[in-house]
């Protein structure tokens, strides 16, 4: 592979990703502002769910929920399965992130949460998936399969549920006025709460 080759190369991934995010603003509907407000009123805890680069954006969700003022926690589906949830209350909610919406495990959990008493708001692909049949709101991400790696590595569906899931946490920051000003107090190290002050 020639040094062009290689940047052309880099540039299509780049533009390809860029282009699947954009696909996630022209899609929002009305099921982002239930699974918003579901969020935002949520009386109880909000976890997190997700395995591989799903559950890398599930944990990341948990922290900036957390970030804002929520009871957010992450939970991988695999020890969801040996206890944990059991922690599942009335009035939680469960995030469950799966590109196929077919993965045994999350869709356990889920399975688990809504007899628990718990709403399922799930982020995938396939709006007739099993997990978004278990869910009472699916946010559904574009199909772009030119945006993964080699058509299979998840590059674009991992950048992508992130831009989906930050939308989600600005919104529910928003509506429960969480005041930025606060991050000087729970959030002392590194940039940010200099950020704040400015």
């Amino acid at each position: 592979m020639t040094d062009h080759e290689m940047l052309e190369l880099g540039r299509e991934v780049v533009r390809a990703e860029a282009a699947a995010i954009e696909a996630v603003a022209e899609q929002l509907d009305p099921a982002f502002v239930a699974a918003a407000r579901l969020v935002a009123g949520c009386p109880g805890v909000i976890l997190t769910t997700g395995s591989g680069t799903s559950g890398t954006i599930a944990r990341r969700l948990a922290h900036l929920l957390a970030t804002c003022g929520m009871h957010a926690f992450f939970v991988h589906p695999a020890d969801a399965l040996h206890g944990p949830s059991a922690a599942v209350a009335p009035g939680d909610v469960l995030i469950a992130l799966s590109k196929a919406g077919k993965s045994a495990e999350i869709n356990h959990f889920a399975r688990v949460a809504r007899q628990r008493g718990g709403q399922v708001i799930s982020l995938t692909w396939k709006p007739d998936s099993e997990l978004a049949e278990l869910s009472d709101v699916v946010l559904v991400q574009p199909n772009a399969v030119e945006a993964e790696g080699e058509g299979v590595l998840p590059f674009g569906s991992t950048l992508a549920a992130g831009a989906l899931c930050d939308a989600l946490c600005l919104a529910v920051k928003t509506m429960r006025g969480f005041d930025l000003a606060t991050l000087t107090q729970t959030h002392p190290s590194g940039a940010t709460a200099e950020l704040v002050k400015k």
